[in-house]
């Protein structure tokens, strides 16, 4: 029976002990958003996915060293990824964004840290030729991971979730990534209104027909102060329950094709910035009543 690739094996047997991510903010901002609380994608709240950390003031090499040293008491390892999540890393001219990036690699150095690789948290319409260039070189260090934000690939979706852009883009930027030694994870989110019921299959399979090489899933989480609250609370909006989430997961993770590696499988929400649905922050339960349901699916699935 087909098995479930995850991410956190993959690199223990690359390089034979935990990788433990290391989340950065750099302030890059997002192009599709004005300001901290307005315009942008309808579930992105003012920390952009991120930890906010460099709206709190904390400088880049704090964040490493706080990364390290919570990597070290709770999972006895340094070996990390530096990631740059928080809105659209590459929303910076060349310049700045090489600057942190060397930042980071020269903070991680000096703390004795093992950098793994490196993971770029980005949109597909913010993939500018000097920033791929420069992420093509540093793969001559470690890996290097563009996470990109997709979210679906359905045209209808995209527009529902004020993307910014179409499904053409998202198309275009796979292309050119494919002609690098970047590796590509994309992120997809399930319970999108009005979508098919085996959307996310469908947006999984068409991302790894185009070489997508590992996938992030979400559900539609409510953040405070989004605009997706907004429609929560008027009852134009209800989230996924936890048996039709799990239901939609296990179907796209039957239909992927062998080697696609899976990176998160659920949402990581801080308590205190969710709104709905709870069943989220059971994250633990949830990820063994995935695993345990795909272990029970069939194994012969029909086409798309």
């Amino acid at each position: 029976m087909k098995q479930l690739l995850r991410w956190s094996a993959v690199l223990r047997r690359q390089f034979g002990e935990r990788v433990q991510k290391v989340s950065l903010d750099i302030g890059a901002g997002c192009p599709h958003r004005q300001g901290l609380h307005g315009g942008g994608c309808i579930f992105c709240d003012e920390r952009g996915g991120g930890s906010g950390a460099f709206i709190r003031g904390i400088s880049l090499r704090e964040q490493v060293r706080k990364g390290i040293a919570g990597a070290w008491k709770h999972y006895g390892t340094r070996s990390i990824i530096l990631y740059f999540q928080s809105y659209s890393a590459t929303n910076l001219p060349l310049e700045r964004f090489a600057a942190a990036l060397n930042e980071a690699l020269d903070a991680a150095a000096a703390l004795g840290a093992n950098v793994r690789a490196i993971s770029v948290s980005t949109r597909p319409d913010l993939l500018p030729e000097p920033v791929l260039d420069y992420l093509q070189e540093l793969t001559e260090l470690c890996q290097v991971w563009l996470e990109l934000g997709v979210q679906t690939a359905d045209p209808r979706g995209l527009q529902w979730l004020r993307r910014g852009h179409g499904l053409d883009v998202v198309e275009r930027a796979l292309a050119r990534l494919g002609k690098t030694r970047v590796q590509v994870c994309a992120h997809l989110i399930a319970g999108i209104p009005g979508e098919f019921e085996d959307q996310l299959a469908r947006s999984a399979l068409w991302l790894t027909d185009r070489g997508v090489q590992a996938l992030k899933f979400h559900p539609l989480c409510v953040l405070r102060g989004t605009a997706l609250e907004e429609l929560y609370r008027s009852g134009r909006f209800a989230p996924l329950s936890r048996e039709e989430y799990v239901d939609r997961l296990v179907d796209a993770l039957c239909r992927l094709p062998d080697g696609v590696v899976l990176q998160r499988l659920t949402a990581g929400v801080r308590p205190s910035r969710l709104v709905a649905p709870a069943w989220i922050l059971e994250k633990e339960p949830l990820e063994r009543a995935i695993a345990a349901r795909f272990l029970s699916a069939r194994r012969d699935v029909p086409a798309l």
